[in-house]
């Protein structure tokens, strides 16, 4: 149908406003009752399937994030025991971390507790936002490793089923 595949194209998320949106759409179509609850049963399973598709390619992503975070846990464990390293090679990674942290506390104390004027506020606002996300990768480099492992082997598990 030509429809469903301009409408699969059109919508790539929100399965259930995207149904209803199709539901509406549908109605207002010139078809039989038949041919309306047919291309409903066709729409849902191709959105079900799309949703498949992105829960895969979520999935990849992870596994990609996971054996980065995993060679550089290497990389820094080489380098931690390398009687040939300098000490700076040795205590970079985690100033840098901690760097990154204290800094990002900083910022949120400064935007919560300090009036800030309407210039400066956009500015410490974006550097915010960088900021926490970086930390959310430090912690996730830091802490991460169990968790998201036991959280990729829990989805691959339910779509293996």
């Amino acid at each position: 149908m030509p429809i469903l595949d301009k409408l699969k194209n059109v919508f790539t998320g929100g399965a259930s406003k995207l149904v209803d949106s199709a539901s509406k759409l549908i109605d207002n179509l010139t078809l039989s009752k038949e041919e309306k609850e047919q291309f409903k049963i066709d729409f849902i399973k191709a959105t079900n399937e799309h949703l498949q598709v992105m829960e895969q390619e979520a999935t990849k992503q992870m596994e990609i994030q996971q054996k980065e975070n995993d060679s550089a846990r290497q990389r820094e464990v080489q380098i931690a025991t390398s009687d040939k390293a300098p000490v700076l090679n040795k205590i970079i990674s985690p100033l840098l971390a901690l760097l990154i942290l204290g800094s990002t506390f900083l910022f949120w104390y400064f935007i919560l507790f300090k009036d800030l004027n309407k210039e400066k506020e956009m500015l410490v606002s974006g550097i915010v936002g960088s900021l926490t996300t970086l930390s959310m990768g430090v912690v996730s480099y830091y802490f991460g490793s169990s968790i998201g492992s036991h959280q990729k082997q829990e989805r691959l598990d339910k779509l293996m089923k």
